[in-house]
């Protein structure tokens, strides 16, 4: 599953305290299983927020991701919650089905996976392990596996971007090192990745500069710029600003990086 699957995440919590946590613009997709909560997820051009509460009987499930602003979560209730994250186009090898159609479902886990899927949230959330529970999802995606690979135009693209550096890339570079022209690989990205190429290349970016903000890289903010091809630190700024609803300098005080892949701000409430 490694070409497919970034990781499993595995969330719990008891209820007794609030629990307020924001994550930051990424290029993967999280398709989150919850039981008996209620999701309150909204997303517009200011706001992207989901609250998760008590209530709502058996399973729901939904796809979060091409954010572009920070998303922020609250969980007021008991929670044991489940999270595949999907590498970029990756869902592409279990599922058709357009992410304008899915990314609106409550009950997107049965959308993506049409078959084989009846008991298998039940079974899944009734093993209590997590190493037990990544097993069975593990064997559960590869018999839904439709395709062994990654569409051969994605799979070259990401792996240009990774070689040459995504603050090095722009839209017009990687349609050449394509081969193909910019609106062919802006409908390439829309129907395999999801989001648009500048979009994506945008993400990657913030993403390897958020990473450079670990106090641990004792690099200032003009070096962050620079190394990852900002104008300047202005621009930086301005873009972080836009991208997490932080300066870069509040979050080199209060991001929590792990693996150099989750990057989050958390805050537990009395």
């Amino acid at each position: 599953m490694r070409p497919f699957i970034q990781s499993f995440l595995f969330f719990r919590s008891d209820g007794s305290n609030v629990v307020d946590y924001t994550t930051f613009p990424n290029t993967n997709l999280c398709l989150a299983i919850y039981k008996n909560n209620t999701i309150d997820y909204q997303k517009n051009a200011v706001l992207n927020r989901c609250e998760l509460n008590t209530g709502g009987n058996g399973y729901q499930s939904r796809l979060y991701g091409f954010h572009q602003n920070p998303f922020q979560v609250r969980v007021n209730a008991d929670l044991d919650q489940i999270c595949i994250l999907f590498h970029p186009g990756a869902l592409r090898a279990f599922s058709h089905e357009p992410f304008e159609n899915l990314l609106p479902l409550n009950q997107v886990f049965e959308a993506v996976f049409k078959t084989g899927y009846s008991n298998f949230p039940e079974q899944l959330f009734n093993e209590k392990s997590t190493l037990k529970r990544a097993d069975l999802l593990e064997e559960f995606l590869e018999k839904q596996l439709m395709s062994k690979q990654l569409h051969t135009k994605v799979n070259e693209a990401i792996f240009v971007i990774n070689a040459i550096g995504p603050e090095q890339m722009s839209v017009e570079r990687l349609a050449k090192e394509l081969n193909i022209n910019p609106s062919t690989l802006y409908r390439l990205f829309s129907a395999e990745i999801g989001q648009s190429p500048k979009s994506f290349l945008q993400t990657l970016r913030f993403r390897k500069a958020l990473t450079r903000l670990n106090p641990a890289e004792k690099l200032d903010l003009t070096n962050i710029a620079y190394l990852n091809n900002y104008y300047d630190q202005a621009h930086f700024t301005k873009e972080v600003k836009a991208l997490a609803g932080a300066t870069p300098s509040q979050l080199k005080r209060r991001i929590s990086i792990e693996q150099d892949q989750l990057i989050w701000l958390y805050n537990k409430q009395d």
